[in-house]
């Protein structure tokens, strides 16, 4: 609802004006009135007026000099003239003026409210545009932090931007913090990335609840999708307003997502320059860690960065899980994976290469006793977990996928396919292909690959991909060749087209998978 003040020095007038229309059916309310310029300028000290509907010829302070007073000091606000004859030289003044438009009294209703109709479309304009500009800033400024925190902004750009963005330069202690969102919990939350700077908005409208005198605090998403938390400030206030500021984000995000927060937070520099080497040990250590089924707080530093290493082997008793995958125990393997995984859970917060270690060992001992594994399903979910039971779920899932397949019927295959089969893996390193397979057993190429799709349930080509790719898996994690060298080895002389068929099919590049697997 907008706010309009009527100024005349005919009370009649005035009253008249407070009835001629339906105000509130025109989204507007008479605010106020005046019987005069000077009046009105002094009521208009305390009150925000959109529209101002003003009599040119009044003692004291004429209509037009009132705009004038009125324009200086809230240049967006309108104005309709009212007159009780017509003066071409009113007219041109206001039309100089920039008022809507100039009505003669009686004032004619349909004319009023054609003007209004205009000046809400004009607002209506106005709004998106500045929405448009207020957006505009907001991905600007997104994006110079962003650059600010990974420390690839050159320092004049940025001192230059600073300054345009209002981003803090001259405090003396800078901090970061993220807050991790991890949506793991069976709710089903749809977590879109553009989601995140309206998180990031809302985190900073309550961080400032808590802002001491003289510090700020920032809040932007980075481009993993984690909430960044500048706190910029004098240095003498302490730290616990920092805490109380992630505390009130987390429960806000908490209770509005469903999903579970963690928050990190770095080490103060003395400096906007330190600011990125702050960000640095907060990413360093999510990067490092699985986070546990609880949330908390979590100071990082240069030396917590790094998981803590420890005299205790990681490895799972594997000559007993193949047992149990063998045997087909379901309750059994689960009760063996939760209580591996919880085991090293007793230790804190759970360093993540010798977690996804184990995890992969597991998860390749059961698609080991597949026909033809698929690694999509391994791999690629992977770089998407940050909590020890997302793991735990993940390797539970790729296990019964196995165990669902491996104890049914066995299939009998013809002895054609059973062929096709055997040359795969004895020669799936050179060129293949149906046709010359169907010349070497004497069918039709057609005839031959139906067949091998009708038994086998997936095509001759994605067989032999799906088998090289088997291979170069094993070779990638439990050897030191170079791609390349694991490519033609595999059957692809392409280097390229291996990455591009690896990706398909185990869902990571083979530098993504090494660099999932540590080998020890």
């Amino acid at each position: 609802m907008r706010n309009v003040l009527l100024v005349d020095d005919e009370p009649l007038i005035v009253k008249g004006m407070q009835s001629i229309i339906d105000w509130n059916a025109n989204h507007l309310q008479i605010a106020d009135t005046a019987c005069n310029g000077v009046e009105a300028l002094a009521k208009l000290d305390g009150l925000a007026v959109d529209l101002v509907i003003t009599d040119i010829m009044m003692p004291q302070m004429t209509g037009l000099e009132l705009i004038r007073e009125v324009k200086v000091r809230s240049p967006l606000t309108k104005f309709i003239i009212l007159s009780g004859y017509e003066e071409f030289n009113y007219v041109r003044e206001g039309i100089t003026l920039g008022v809507e438009n100039y009505l003669l009294k009686p004032v004619n209703i349909d004319e009023l409210e054609a003007t209004i109709k205009h000046m809400q479309h004009d607002w209506e304009t106005e709004e998106v545009r500045q929405i448009q500009m207020d957006l505009s800033w907001r991905i600007l400024r997104t994006n110079i932090l962003q650059r600010w925190a990974n420390a690839t902004i050159d320092a004049k750009e940025f001192r230059e931007r600073a300054q345009l963005l209002e981003i803090p330069l001259t405090k003396s202690s800078y901090c970061a913090a993220a807050l991790r969102i991890v949506a793991e919990h069976g709710h089903g939350m749809e977590d879109p990335q553009f989601y995140r700077p309206i998180i990031a908005e809302q985190c900073e409208t309550i961080g400032r609840q808590h802002v001491p005198d003289g510090c700020e605090i920032i809040c932007f998403p980075d481009q993993e999708g984690d909430i960044i938390v500048l706190f910029a400030s004098t240095g003498r206030e302490g730290e616990e307003w920092q805490y109380q500021a992630l505390c009130g984000m987390k429960q806000w995000i908490a209770s509005d997502t469903g999903a579970c927060v963690w928050s990190v937070k770095g080490q103060p520099e003395q400096s906007s320059l330190g600011f990125p080497q702050s960000c640095k040990q907060v990413k360093l250590w999510l990067q490092n860690h699985l986070l546990g089924d609880s949330e908390t707080f979590i100071v990082a530093s240069d030396n917590g960065s790094k998981p803590a290493q420890t005299d205790e082997k990681w490895e799972p008793a594997m000559d007993q899980f193949h047992k149990l995958l063998r045997d087909g125990k379901s309750l059994e393997v689960d009760r063996f994976i939760d209580d591996f995984f919880d085991v090293q859970a007793e230790h804190g917060h759970m360093a993540r290469t010798p977690c996804f270690n184990s995890a992969i060992q597991l998860m390749l001992a059961a698609k080991n006793l597949e026909k033809t594994p698929d690694y999509g399903g391994v791999f690629g979910p992977l770089s998407r977990i940050d909590t020890l039971s997302g793991l735990k779920r993940l390797v539970k899932r790729v296990v019964h996928q196995t165990l669902d397949t491996y104890h049914a019927t066995e299939k009998d295959y013809s002895p054609h396919v059973m062929a096709v089969l055997d040359f795969v893996k004895n020669y799936y390193q050179e060129e293949l292909s149906l046709k010359t397979l169907s010349q070497k057993l004497d069918l039709h190429p057609n005839y031959l690959g139906q067949l091998f799709q009708q038994e086998a349930g997936t095509s001759f080509s994605d067989y032999v991909n799906q088998y090289r790719i088997e291979r170069a898996t094993h070779l990638l994690l439990y050897s030191d060749k170079k791609t390349a060298e694991v490519a033609t080895e595999v059957g692809y002389w392409d280097t390229s087209y291996f990455y591009r068929q690896f990706k398909k099919y185990a869902g990571v590049s083979p530098t993504e998978l090494r660099s999932m697997y540590m080998k020890k």
